[in-house]
């Protein structure tokens, strides 16, 4: 069975500095509902859960409710959204509660406005806020059983506001609170690093010879080329795409010379990879805590 992530669309309003969405040359682009329809019509058996979304904000593709509501027509177990809240209207969030929806992960590194418009760049922290509020008034109205978490990636301009994001989410009453760390695939990036040690998935070595991250899941991009980790990005997209789903099935792909090979290196030498031999992301644990909130309420 398989874990996938579709990636409904490439498209973002904000320009967050460690996000590909607005830093490769991919066309932008949304995939079709009928599109979306023919991966699920034809690889329906094989899925377990879904994950819709990869570089892009998905709330952005006005199909999402419809196509999640169809996914759930199929019988997948389980699907998530990450979101960064930003289009989370009134009417949007009905739609998403009762597409059906099991996990809503909504981004909001910063308790306060300050804080969070550092890095999400092109966001409005009170906007966010305000529609998590809702979001949850709405859900809870509806007695739907979506999981709402949001998600505080920390990194050096935030990590003094642990504390005050843990007692905002309280206040807002989501179910839980992801205190994540923050990745670092660039050089420039590295000022981003906590000062504390204790905050970084970098502060041991988690360096390895192999990967299994690739076996744990498989990525659709908009396009429908099939890449085979996310953290495959710009030009190696090219290089590692397995093919594409709009062209021929599913099954064929994973059978394919080209995947095995793939994933034959990745898990035993992956150094024999371009795009994996200096990437130990998939060795690495990416939350510093995850804090359960829905049994206090």
């Amino acid at each position: 069975m398989l874990s996938l992530m579709i990636e409904l669309t490439n498209r973002c309003t904000l320009r967050c500095p460690t996000c590909f969405s607005h830093q490769d040359d991919r066309a932008k682009a949304d995939m079709s509902f009928q599109e979306f329809k023919n991966i699920i019509d034809d690889n329906h058996s094989l899925i377990e859960s879904l994950s819709l979304y990869n570089y892009g904000e998905p709330l952005l593709n006005e199909n999402m409710p419809e196509m999640i509501a169809y996914a759930k027509k199929k019988d997948i177990r389980f699907i998530k959204v990450s979101t960064n809240g930003m289009h989370l209207t009134a009417t949007k969030s009905k739609d998403i509660i009762n597409s059906g929806l099991d996990y809503l992960s909504i981004s909001l590194d910063g308790a306060t406005k300050e804080t969070y418009e550092i890095f999400r760049i092109g966001g409005q922290f009170k906007l966010v806020v305000s529609n998590i509020r809702n979001l949850v008034k709405i859900r809870n109205a509806l007695r739907r059983p979506l999981t709402i978490e949001i998600q505080f990636i920390i990194m050096r301009h935030n990590e003094h506001e642990v504390a005050a994001i843990e007692e905002l989410a309280r206040y807002l009453q989501v179910d839980r609170l992801r205190l994540k760390t923050v990745l670092i695939k660039k050089d420039k990036w590295k000022e981003l690093l906590p000062l504390d040690a204790k905050y970084s998935r970098y502060s041991q070595d988690m360096s390895s010879t192999q990967c299994l991250k690739p076996l744990k899941e498989l990525v659709i991009n908009c396009d429908g080329t099939i890449i085979p980790c996310c953290y495959i990005v710009q030009k190696d997209i090219d290089r590692f795409n397995m093919g594409n789903i709009f062209d021929q099935p599913l099954k064929d792909i994973l059978a394919s010379e080209k995947y095995r090979s793939f994933i034959k290196k990745c898990t035993k030498q992956k150094i024999d990879l371009e795009s994996c031999k200096d990437c130990n992301e998939g060795n690495h644990s990416l939350d510093y805590k995850i804090i359960e909130l829905a049994h206090e309420q």
